[in-house]
């Protein structure tokens, strides 16, 4: 990776890596969407069905995927100080990290029946939800030990730009599989509702062995990532940093979990009108979310080459790209606010107008919160860079559970605001959470790095050096 001397060379740098990572994720959001038209085909209870089944699956695999995101940071900073011989030995633990990943994952979505009747969900959907959920679980290994791994390793090392070859024709891929088998085309069997959520499973196996083929086929790649060497005291590091990450991973997803059910209680013009800012806030965090991962893999390698005024750098470009862009972005709904909605419903028809009005509505906050949400993705990106992930999971859950859920509750149901008071508590745990990790940072980049070149949380990942 080159030395930039100037910071427009580090935006580029930043960006090289962003793009590639927030097309790929959109593409793979895409994936859901075809899958929800898809079977919308099929009825109503279809749709609520799958939708369902999927909302349970990725939440429970983006929790647990989290964690894997501290091999991308002990891989960058391996990079950063020229250690080539760090890196495998960190893919191997990685690998048996995925592995032993999918021990809970597939137990929790084993008892996805259990999980629904203590959301209080109709009997009649149980069962179908569960089957659905069973049959997704074959995608489960393939998340997490291929797509997972890979997904963190190569912006890592720097060759994210195969994500983006590979996830769109993944995307496309998996709607004509979803077809195929639902409606029994290409001489397939029409498997209906089944047939949706085995075709999502062979998609996960296709595209983890295509990427890993993708990688093995670069021999530089391969280079750094085989042999296989797997050493213990990696595996106590990958926990340290992994840990607090799948933490506050779980205490964001969860907040926006819990507060749709609490949206249930308001009534169907409710829950669609939350649905439907939920879905577009969702989209565009794949941006953010892009953003961070991409501050992640910068700081983090100039970290790892003891470089505190690279590090500076580029924790400044991250955070003002990222704060000038979701800025872009909140300026655009807000404009653009009426139309976004006519696009989930039509306005016209009577049925459609009190969830639309309630929409448009929100989505004023949500356009106000994209800069806090931007800020407060990239600075944790700092953080983790940084080799700090401790601090950041416990600033997370202060804000989105000690701030967010309480003033959420409060203003929804004691106020009376509903779907407002919901996403304006959401909106001031962004905020909130925002400015405790900036404090956080400048805390972190400033006394830290003045001490001692890097604060003791950022040991570079606590692996032994190479020697000199």
């Amino acid at each position: 990776m080159s030395d930039p001397a100037l910071p427009k060379s580090e935006l580029r740098l930043l960006l090289r890596v962003a793009a590639p990572i927030a097309l790929a994720q959109i593409a793979q959001m895409a994936m859901g969407v075809t899958d929800s038209v898809l079977l919308g085909g099929l009825g109503a209870d279809a749709l609520a069905i799958g939708g369902l089944s999927t909302t349970l699956f990725f939440t429970v695999l983006a929790v647990l995927q989290a964690m894997l995101g501290a091999g991308g940071v002990l891989i960058a900073q391996a990079r950063g100080r020229g250690d080539r011989e760090c890196i495998a030995p960190i893919h191997a633990m990685l690998l048996v990290m995925a592995l032993l990943l999918c021990l809970p994952c597939l137990a929790i979505l084993h008892q996805a029946g259990a999980l629904l009747r203590l959301m209080h969900q109709p009997e009649s959907f149980v069962g179908p939800v569960s089957s659905f959920t069973h049959t997704l679980m074959w995608g489960v290994p393939p998340a997490l030990i291929g797509t997972g791994v890979v997904e963190v390793v190569l912006p890592a090392l720097d060759a994210q730009i195969i994500l983006l070859r590979v996830m769109p024709v993944v995307a496309v891929v998996n709607g004509v599989l979803n077809a195929a088998l639902i409606h029994g085309w290409f001489g397939l069997p029409a498997m209906g509702l089944r047939g949706s959520a085995l075709a999502t499973a062979l998609t996960m196996w296709g595209s983890a062995l295509v990427l890993l083929a993708m990688v093995h086929s670069r021999p530089h790649l391969r280079l750094l990532l085989w042999p296989l060497r797997p050493r213990a005291a990696d595996m106590a590091v990958l926990l340290r940093l992994g840990l607090p990450m799948f933490a506050a991973a779980g205490a964001e997803i969860m907040l926006f979990e819990v507060t749709g059910l609490q949206a249930a209680t308001l009534g169907p013009h409710a829950l669609a009108a939350f649905q439907i800012v939920l879905s577009v806030t969702a989209t565009t965090y794949m941006v953010t979310m892009a953003l961070g991962q991409a501050a992640n893999v910068r700081v983090a390698y100039w970290t790892g080459a003891e470089r505190p005024e690279r590090v500076r750098r580029a924790a400044r470009v991250a955070v003002g790209t990222a704060i000038t862009g979701m800025g872009v972005v909140g300026c655009l709904i807000y404009l653009f606010r009426a139309r976004i909605v006519g696009f989930y419903l039509d306005p016209s028809v009577p049925g459609n107008a009190d969830s639309a009005r309630i929409a448009t509505a929100a989505l004023l906050l949500a356009a106000i919160f994209q800069v806090a949400d931007g800020a407060q993705a990239v600075l944790v990106g700092v953080l983790r860079g940084r080799g700090d992930a401790m601090v950041p999971m416990m600033l997370a859950i202060a804000g989105y559970w000690g701030v967010g859920f309480p003033l959420a509750n409060w203003l929804a149901f004691r106020c009376g605001f509903g779907v407002m008071g919901l996403w304006g508590g959401i909106a001031t745990a962004l905020v909130v959470v925002a400015l405790l990790l900036a404090a956080r940072v400048v805390y972190s980049l400033g006394k830290g790095l003045r001490a001692a070149g890097m604060p003791p949380e950022a040991e570079i990942s606590g692996i032994p050096r190479r020697s000199a």
